[in-house]
């Protein structure tokens, strides 16, 4: 399936757009119509929208203001049509209905009207609903993607360092991520038992940790309880940390997913061995050993920046950590103070009680600075273990190493399109201001 561009939206903000547009008292037959054909489509809309937002409700309001949409183009047009949306209708008929909407709604009700035409567009082609020709696709994927593009700011441009291949490698040498990946690949030798799940099995957890420099063994039936300071990241505990499968392990499972998706481990049904890209790990050809190391960089970048958990919101964590990343490669980096100001629950004490939370803006402003503090938190933790694996540098700024800058471009190459820059998270000296008195210090919205 093609890359949806379609951003899920928090469901209050959409209800408010969609009350700020009066009713038409009377709809012609042919907008009843498409209308009714719109919500027949919503099962299998909701399936396809899964894949990027797991929640229904996120389809509906989608589809709710592609209806809205359509009662704006036929207004102005005399017709409308479900499967073939003309590209030059798209301005007229979504700035109508921004008109009518307070000044203070407009920026974002124009990011949501085309993320929401971006995404049903993509549906109906995919879905082999489309009923226009090729250049009117294109023309209306152009529009939109042109309305996406200035609505969405773009992440700072990226200059990649020109380094010589011996500096690359000597900075390389040096890299942890690298060092405790050699390790490793040296430990698995000709190869290891795995379990079904391409899990090391408990016997060997303690030896493979070892050699990521972190101390844990496997316990059948440990209970591991997963916390922001956990060991191989923040330092080392007293004792070992006891886990049921090698996946629980900090570190040791980020470099080991690394290995595999660089080709560097292959993995069967029961065993683990070097795989096809492994006699470039330390091959004499400067070139080759140069390729996998931006190679195992780059995939795990791309993982740690794009990993779904189901307790936060992945697109705002990963949005949060491209634009740190991205200006980390600049003069402008984000002051590791900010970040932390921002994971801080509750800075400004605003909510020390619950006076005032029956005024339903007040309790949603409380969620969300919450939830705010919460993603922060989030994204402040995948920041050390990168920092840890030498990807970051962590002292008073997030910066991103002279010959990381490449393997993070790549990065973000891949995750194309790039996250906006998080709201408060830019500003016109592009010194990152999480926390400021111009700027309420929340993440960004839920798109």
């Amino acid at each position: 399936m093609a890359k949806k561009t379609g951003r899920s939206k928090t469901k209050s903000k959409n209800q408010r757009h969609l009350k700020a547009v009066p009713q038409a008292p009377k709809m012609p037959l042919q907008l009843v119509l498409n209308h009714r054909a719109v919500d027949s489509m919503a099962v299998e809309f909701i399936r396809w929208h899964g894949t990027e937002s797991p929640d229904p409700a996120d389809a509906f309001e989608c589809l709710e203001l592609v209806k809205l949409f359509l009662t704006a183009q036929h207004a102005i047009d005399g017709s409308s049509s479900v499967t073939e949306i003309p590209g030059e209708s798209v301005e007229p008929a979504v700035g109508s209905i921004i008109a009518a909407l307070d000044p203070e709604q407009t920026e974002e009700a124009l990011d949501d009207f085309y993320f929401a035409l971006h995404s049903f567009g993509h549906f109906l082609k995919e879905t082999g609903r489309w009923t226009g020709t090729e250049e009117a696709y294109e023309e209306l994927h152009s529009v939109l993607g042109s309305g996406i593009e200035s609505a969405a700011p773009s992440l700072p441009d990226i200059l990649v360092p020109q380094l010589s291949d011996k500096e690359q490698d000597a900075a390389f040498k040096t890299m942890p991520l690298i060092q405790r990946a050699s390790s490793l690949l040296a430990w698995l030798g000709s190869g290891k038992e795995v379990t079904a799940t391409g899990a090391l099995r408990l016997k060997d957890i303690e030896a493979a940790a070892a050699a990521v420099e972190v101390q844990a063994r496997g316990k059948r039936g440990a209970r591991t309880v997963r916390s922001r300071e956990e060991p191989g990241v923040s330092g080392q505990p007293d004792a070992p940390l006891e886990v049921s499968t090698m996946f629980d392990v900090p570190v040791l499972r980020e470099v080991w997913t690394a290995l595999v998706g660089a080709g560097l481990i292959t993995l069967s049904s029961t065993r683990a061995v070097p795989g096809p890209a492994a006699a470039a790990w330390n091959s004499t050809k400067l070139a080759e050993r140069l390729d996998m190391r931006r190679m195992l960089s780059v995939v795990l970048l791309v993982r740690v920046l794009s990993e779904s958990d189901d307790a936060w919101d992945r697109e705002t964590v990963s949005e949060t950590l491209c634009t740190v990343l991205a200006y980390g490669t600049t003069d402008d980096p984000v002051p590791v103070a900010h970040l932390e100001s921002l994971a801080a629950m509750d800075p400004d004490g605003r909510f020390a009680d619950d006076t005032g939370l029956a005024d339903p803006e007040l309790a949603e402003s409380r969620l969300e600075d919450i939830y705010a503090s919460v993603a922060a938190l989030e994204a402040q933790h995948r920041l050390s273990l990168l920092a840890e694996l030498g990807l970051v540098q962590a002292k008073t700024d997030y910066r991103v190493p002279p010959v990381a800058v490449q393997c993070v471009d790549l990065a973000l190459g891949f995750l194309d399109p790039a996250p906006e820059p998080a709201d408060g998270l830019e500003s016109e000296s592009n010194v990152v201001p999480l926390h400021g008195p111009s700027h309420t210090g929340r993440l960004p919205k839920n798109r």
